[in-house]
């Protein structure tokens, strides 16, 4: 694990997660160690279950840990309370998930500015605030349609325009182009770079085509992270990762 910076955006350090099954605890999550600085893209991979979900759940601040510290632009996550983390989820973080958490009866504008107008912003204020995002995205020729007459990859930037107008300087990306064809996917990359620069992004994903640009990447096992580095370092370590690239090549 690299040293410790000053600009890092997320610290996490000695981080253990279990769950209870019956009498017994069952560990998910064993001594996580990582930082992402203020600006970076770091994807992280691992097999099914080693624990990716609960890891951008509590970097989220959506879970808790079991033990371990966790710093979130210089701030104590594990020593804050839930009114807090919620102030830290609604004003620092955007997440953008598979599953879009769309109102089917609403329209792609009406599900757009509704966050804005949770915050108390007006209806004539929050359209004129997202337009530019709308036709940025290029939804702005669906702009009344309901989320069953869209794509899965439109649903999805209807997610990441939320996001966009929510500008928080951390984002949370979880297998978010995972269920769409590589067409859609290719769109929805698009509109994902744009959101991310400048950004801190931290990203799952099971396609390795997704992650191969990140600045850095971790593999996460059962026993922690176990490789760190961007794509062609960890290619020369022919370890775990390079496994992942060549089964991924060999399926093409």
């Amino acid at each position: 694990v690299r040293i410790m910076m000053e600009n890092a955006m997320i610290t996490m350090k000695n981080i253990n997660k279990g769950y209870m099954l019956g009498e017994e605890r069952l560990p998910i999550l064993k001594d996580i160690n990582f930082q992402v600085n203020k600006g970076e893209y770091v994807a992280i991979l691992g097999p099914s279950g080693s624990g990716k979900t609960t890891l951008m759940n509590m970097v989220g601040c959506m879970d808790v840990m079991d033990s371990g510290e966790y710093y979130l632009d210089g701030m104590a996550i594990h020593e804050t309370k839930e009114d807090d983390l919620t102030m830290v989820r609604n004003q620092k973080i955007g997440f953008i998930f598979q599953n879009y958490q769309l109102i089917p009866t609403y329209n792609v504008m009406q599900n757009i500015i509704m966050p804005l107008l949770m915050r108390g912003m007006t209806h004539e204020e929050a359209e004129e605030k997202c337009k530019n995002t709308i036709k940025l995205l290029g939804l702005d020729h669906r702009i009344g349609h309901k989320p069953n007459e869209l794509s899965g990859g439109q649903k999805q930037r209807i997610s990441i325009a939320r996001v966009f107008l929510k500008n928080p300087p951390i984002i949370i990306l979880d297998e978010a182009t995972s269920a769409l064809d590589n067409e859609s996917e290719y769109e929805v990359a698009k509109s994902l770079g744009r959101l991310s620069e400048g950004r801190t992004t931290l990203t799952i994903a099971h396609r390795l085509s997704s992650i191969r640009n990140s600045d850095r990447i971790l593999v996460l096992t059962h026993d922690g992270i176990v490789e760190e580095g961007n794509h062609e370092e960890l290619l020369e370590k022919h370890g775990i990762y390079d496994q992942f690239y060549r089964m991924a090549n060999e399926l093409k």
